[in-house]
């Protein structure tokens, strides 16, 4: 079956992105590369939002200080929380390198964004970084004061690897009578880690995810859990119960079909489930290209979502 064409804007931006050390192909090159891997776990400077307070702190976690990157209005009242959960092939990434999308969702869905800079593979495989998103949501949950936060309004998010690990902190949070959560916002998330999707094994050298990258990342990170639903939430043969959920995919994304059979199987269980398949784009389209219409149009749909489920 071919590939769809991409969206000529994205693609126009793909041929003259200056990618820098993160590269649009090949990026199983960079994560298998010391030095440009080193490169690309550097944190970027922080943009300005002068509607936001941006400030760190750090929480007593499951493998030592864990530090949450805090956006929040400038507003006194107490506002609902969005535990942020950061991309990057599970082995790369911060708070930082997703900064613009934590900001949007604190101006916009008038929200805390707590972000939290989880562990990272291969030097922490799972269940590091699972267990410091939990971690983070039982800390917040636990302490609004120190955010202005409501208790009664949490929700969680996040894209890729992150969608992952956020929707594994919402089935912990279900299963371990933790904190109650609203909702779940997932973005083209990585669920089931085993490959054999019709899109993992059709989509083999689009750009920005690979099928070679896609094995690395799912192999540093999950070793040998891929069984385990909190390391890959599709594998859990219950998912009633779960908070009402929003997904997005990319058409032309390995992980496409992952997250269409995620949103199907929660549907089925009861879930309140809204899924979005945004036309001829590829993984990590409104990170790395927000000037583009789909790309706005996908993080207005998030911010809807997160703001009619936070502002009942």
């Amino acid at each position: 079956m071919p590939v769809p064409a991409v969206d000529p804007e994205i693609q126009t931006l793909l041929d003259t992105a200056d990618t820098g050390v993160f590269p649009v192909y090949g990026l199983d090159e960079v994560l298998a590369d010391p030095q440009r891997y080193a490169l690309l776990r550097a944190r970027p400077g922080t943009p300005v939002d002068d509607q936001v307070t941006v400030r760190d702190l750090d929480i007593p976690g499951p493998g030592g200080q864990l530090r949450l990157r805090v956006y929040r209005p400038d507003t006194p009242e107490d506002l609902p929380m969005i535990l942020y959960v950061h991309g990057g092939a599970y082995t790369y990434g911060s708070p930082e390198a997703e900064e613009g999308r934590s900001l949007r969702y604190a101006r916009d869905v008038r929200a805390v964004v707590v972000s939290v800079d989880y562990r990272l593979a291969p030097e922490h495989p799972y269940p590091a970084a699972a267990d410091d998103a939990y971690a983070a949501l039982t800390w917040i949950a636990a302490n609004p004061a120190e955010l202005g936060g409501d208790p009664a309004r949490i929700a969680v998010a996040g894209g890729s690897a992150g969608g992952n690990i956020a929707a594994s902190t919402a089935l912990r949070a279900r299963d371990q009578a933790g904190p109650r959560l609203l909702f779940q916002s997932l973005t083209y998330p990585s669920v089931d880690g085993s490959l054999t999707s019709a899109s993992a094994r059709e989509f083999t050298d689009t750009p920005v995810l690979n099928r070679a990258a896609l094995e690395l990342a799912v192999r540093y990170y999950a070793k040998d859990s891929h069984a385990d639903p909190y390391a890959f939430p599709s594998r859990a043969a219950d998912l009633s119960g779960l908070p009402p959920t929003y997904i997005a995919v990319a058409e032309i994304d390995p992980l496409r079909d992952e997250g269409l059979d995620y949103a199907a199987r929660l549907s089925a269980a009861g879930v309140t489930t809204e899924l979005v398949q945004v036309p001829g784009a590829v993984h990590g389209f409104d990170l790395l290209f927000p000037q583009a219409r789909s790309s706005e149009r996908n993080l207005a749909d998030q911010v809807r979502a997160l703001r009619e489920a936070l502002h009942r």
